[in-house]
């Protein structure tokens, strides 16, 4: 029962015109990931994604470049956005495989559903580790488990 509660809301204020995050606890070893729900379907913009960091931090981070997607920011993939404390990220276009299959975005899913759409492009947000290296290959094993790379392409960003 929670969950549809959590759905109806998001497609509650998704109808009213705003964003949400959904910042899920990956617990048993797998990490965090938050993503946006409803900047395709309200802004025309791609769903953003950020996996491997705290999800009360992530969410925090979405919620901060949803609204300024809301007030007209474009983010695009190939582009570094710079977010709280000069905290600079990288971006890539999620494949579609990734954004139709697994658990990703099954919550999103489920929202988008209510009006028959399928879960939108969506953009990765990919974090440096200390020594200011990010992922570039798929299947890396430094980073599989920290902030696994969901494209189809090597990162040239």
């Amino acid at each position: 029962m929670a969950l549809e509660l959590i759905i109806n809301t998001f497609s509650t204020d998704i109808e009213n015109g705003e964003f949400n995050i959904a910042a899920l606890i990956g617990g048993d070893g797998a990490c965090d990931w938050s993503y946006s729900v409803g900047l395709h379907r309200c802004f025309g913009h791609p769903e953003l994604l950020i996996v491997g960091l705290d999800a009360g931090f992530t969410g925090a981070i979405l919620e901060l470049l949803g609204t300024e997607v809301a007030q007209g920011r474009v983010i695009q993939p190939g582009e570094e956005v710079t977010v709280i404390d000069g905290l600079v990220m990288r971006t890539h276009l999620v494949d579609p495989l990734w954004r139709s299959m697994g658990e990703w975005f099954a919550l999103g899913q489920a929202v988008m559903s209510r009006w028959g759409a399928k879960w939108p492009d969506t953009i990765q947000l990919l974090w440096a580790d200390d020594s200011g290296r990010y992922p570039e290959r798929l299947g890396d094993p430094y980073w599989m488990l920290r902030q696994p790379l969901l494209s189809a392409q090597h990162c040239n960003a």
